[in-house]
């Protein structure tokens, strides 16, 4: 069985945006026996060393890994904003050495304020390129967010081609199962609660070979079986890809599952998919 994550941000429906989510994240990865939990920097107090030096111990003292911290993008706002971005990324490059950690995660930018897909993607592959660039010397992975939200990359083909057009070692993929057009999850405006369109596996079929990563999304609009993704379908196509890599579970809740029952739920049910 791969590895497994738990995404902090995952228990934001309990403790909100702060770093209670990073401890009870790892207190849930002890107590289920996995390997460890993924972050976001919208979740940390500050980037002071001291801070994220004791954060990491509190974390690795149960036994628990650390895994990559996510760098939060404003879909909403037009491609002008990217170089506040790439300030952000770049000290966030900075700090995290001092959580023990070597890899960020980046998703792309949104198509707003009558922006062509076209000049998107290309603003996108530049600040990728800028941020690896400058992630290269610190000895940084950074991944590639596959994302909706009306924004690109959010296709296999988009994912593929960024890739193909980004130059730089520090430069990796994180497959999202759940931001990929055609899942009822990553729609801009309010999704309704139905299964995913076929587009969303063929794009992760196209992207299963370069992932190294895998972000599996959780919805549980009621308690049980996962009914917007069809993890028998993707499972079979991570495992025809030979994906060996980590597994990082998100749980975005659209009914009423509270983050604290739905992701040993999650846990449980991609466990039992794999060994099918």
């Amino acid at each position: 069985m791969n590895p497994i994550y738990l995404q902090a941000l995952s228990f934001h429906d309990i403790y909100g945006n702060s770093d209670d989510c990073i401890h009870a994240a790892a207190d849930m990865a002890a107590e289920l026996d996995i390997a460890g939990i993924d972050i976001e920097d919208r979740l940390l107090t500050s980037y002071e060393p001291q801070y994220l030096q004791e954060l990491a111990h509190s974390v690795e003292s149960r036994g628990v890994k650390l895994g990559y911290c996510g760098l939060t993008v404003r879909f909403s706002e037009p491609v002008s904003s990217i170089a506040d971005e790439i300030v952000h990324a770049k000290a966030l490059i900075d700090a995290v050495p001092n959580l023990g950690v070597s890899a960020i995660r980046v998703p792309g930018n949104g198509l707003v304020d009558g922006q062509t897909l076209e000049f998107t993607f290309d603003a996108v592959r530049a600040k990728f390129q800028t941020i690896c660039d400058y992630a290269v010397g610190a000895g940084i992975t950074v991944f590639l967010h596959n994302h909706n939200h009306g924004s690109t990359p959010s296709t296999g083909a988009e994912v593929l081609k960024m890739l193909e057009h980004i130059d730089s070692p520090a430069l990796s993929y994180i497959l999202d199962t759940g931001q990929f057009q055609g899942s009822p999850g990553a729609a801009v405006d309010n999704a309704p609660a139905h299964a995913a369109k076929p587009e969303l596996y063929e794009s992760i079929e196209m992207c299963a070979s370069k992932a190294s990563i895998v972000r599996t999304k959780f919805y549980f609009a009621t308690a049980g079986d996962e009914k917007w993704l069809d993890y028998q379908c993707i499972v079979r196509i991570l495992e025809n890809a030979n994906f060996g890599g980590p597994i990082s579970i998100v749980y975005e809740p659209k009914g009423n599952v509270l983050s604290k029952e739905a992701l040993p739920m999650a846990v449980r049910y991609l466990t039992e998919s794999f060994d099918r």
